[in-house]
């Protein structure tokens, strides 16, 4: 003789409670993608940027030394001590 009860839950699948979990995730997730760029990276990049203007400033002057036509201008010496109060 078999005797079943009338009001038997069926044992739940974790594994398809953890797939209904990734189906809701996927459709939320349908969005765009945002990039935000702080103020300190931002001020990093332009700081980059002037440090390869400076590069190729000095490798200029550098090179200016180096045959030597690089003449400074004894007035321009004169007024920036001069600004400066030494």
């Amino acid at each position: 003789m078999r005797v079943e009860r009338p009001n038997q839950i069926q044992p739940i699948n974790p594994y398809r409670q953890q797939e209904m979990k990734q189906d809701k995730a996927k459709a939320k997730g349908k969005g765009r993608d945002q990039l935000e760029i702080s103020s300190e990276a931002l001020e990093l990049q332009r700081t980059q940027e002037t440090t390869a203007e400076r590069a190729e400033r000095i490798a200029e002057l550098k090179k200016k030394v180096q045959e030597g036509t690089y003449h400074v201008d004894a007035k321009d010496i004169a007024e920036a001590l001069l600004k400066k109060g030494l």
